[in-house]
């Protein structure tokens, strides 16, 4: 570099062992490094990218229980209230917490997974006001892909609800309730034929899980 020439001789002493070092930078550019973690930019567009067709929730028994204040699933309802409700044994088949994004709002919630093996199973999922990635609480409209979306104004206990349905078999259904305290999930996968009306057996667990919430 021309700027070399003009040092003291000490510091030109010192030229080849600064040359061997880094060299590489005397054409005057910077020397930047990017980071390989994702900025949050690229995260979002890469969620969205994935999340805007179809809902995403994933069970994770090794995450933290449900938020204070607020019961786990498990303890909101049993084998028992799913079996009222819906005239089919069931047991208990998983717990833990889970993320959903809708129309790019995310949430987790703790879910409980009951089952009759071979015939349904029903997800069982509770939301705290905390619980919403950017600290709105809502009440998510459910997203209508190859299904039928409608409000529900009929469920003791709740503000809001909505009730979403496959608009072809093998049915799947969701039922969300929307309290002042928080919301509540039953998504329901049947497997094969089913029976009985899957809209009306969703409110009457929602409003057992209703009064149990309000205590």
């Amino acid at each position: 570099m021309r700027t070399r020439r003009m040092w003291p001789v000490a510091v030109l002493l010192l030229a080849p062992a600064l040359a061997a070092c880094g060299d590489d930078t005397d054409d005057g550019s910077e020397d930047t490094t990017t980071s390989a973690a994702p900025t949050q930019a690229t995260t979002t567009a890469s969620s969205d990218a994935t999340t805007d067709a179809a809902s995403e929730a994933i069970e994770d028994p090794t995450t933290s229980a449900a938020p204070a204040d607020l019961p786990s699933a498990c303890d909101l309802v049993g084998e028992a209230d799913v079996a009222e409700a819906f005239g089919v044994t069931v047991v208990q088949d998983g717990a833990g917490r889970g993320t959903t994004t809708e129309n790019n709002v995310e949430w987790s919630s703790d879910t409980c997974t009951f089952a009759a093996q071979g015939l349904v199973e029903i997800r069982v999922k509770l939301t705290g006001p905390d619980d919403f990635k950017d600290g709105t609480f809502l009440c998510p409209r459910p997203l209508e892909i190859a299904a039928i979306v409608e409000p529900v104004d009929d469920i003791v206990g709740a503000e809001e609800g909505w009730w979403k349905v496959s608009d072809s078999p093998p049915l799947e259904a969701l039922m969300r309730a929307c309290s002042a305290a928080a919301n509540i999930d039953i998504d329901i996968e049947y497997e094969g034929e089913y029976e009985g009306d899957p809209r009306n057996q969703s409110v009457a667990l929602m409003e057992k899980a209703l009064a149990n919430l309000a205590g």
